[in-house]
């Protein structure tokens, strides 16, 4: 059998210089490729990531009644445009808790096909998802949305369970017993109404004019 004329020690090098000139390449792309994703989208200050530590799905309906209020629109919509970029870039290795948060941040700017992507997301990333009131909270809004009734009260019912001090609990009462008057649950309506307590008009208004 002739020779190929190239040694095994000769082969061998040429193909671990051709290996490392194509991993130079990849690493060369990628690279190219997180310079187009930052230069695409914007970078949050300190002092925005601090004002955004504070924000989660408990905000919701209120955040635009501040005086600030296009502020705090402005600073959302461009943390959802960072937490986008962060996800690209990182190429399916993102801590489960930056879904959650661009979950919020999509529920409060009424973007619910987003926030429900999101929260999904989450879900099924984070095996102890069911230990967040903030998240269980949320993605309940996102069904009471889309009148998804039986998963809305579902999620509001764990959130309740979970942490029953929770800061919207008189709302979430509310709502479920709006959730079981429309699936004709009248007992249960009833129940969890009368535990909301008759002294919160705004929060009926909100819940039933809206």
């Amino acid at each position: 059998m002739k020779s190929c004329g190239v040694s095994l020690p000769a082969a061998a090098s040429a193909a671990t210089r051709s290996i490392g000139v194509a991993g130079n390449d990849d690493e060369k792309m990628a690279s190219a490729k997180a310079t187009e994703i930052e230069k695409d989208f914007p970078k949050l200050t300190a002092q925005e990531k601090d004002c955004l530590a504070g924000i989660d799905s408990t905000l919701f309906g209120f955040h635009g009644l501040q005086e600030d209020g296009a502020r705090t629109k402005a600073l959302l919509l461009k943390a959802v445009s960072c937490f986008e970029g962060h996800i690209l870039k990182a190429e399916g290795k993102v801590d489960p808790g930056v879904f959650c948060q661009l979950g919020h941040f999509n529920l409060l700017l009424e973007d619910y096909q987003k926030a429900l992507s999101a929260y999904q997301r989450y879900f099924s990333l984070q095996s102890d998802y069911w230990k967040n009131a903030a998240f269980l909270y949320g993605l309940g809004m996102v069904y009471f949305h889309y009148n998804a009734f039986q998963w809305a009260i579902k999620a509001f019912q764990e959130v309740l369970y979970i942490d029953p001090s929770f800061s919207r609990a008189k709302e979430i009462h509310l709502r479920l017993g709006l959730m079981f008057k429309v699936i004709t649950d009248y007992e249960s309506s009833l129940k969890v109404c009368m535990m909301a307590g008759t002294d919160k008009k705004v929060l009926l208004e909100k819940i039933f004019v809206k």
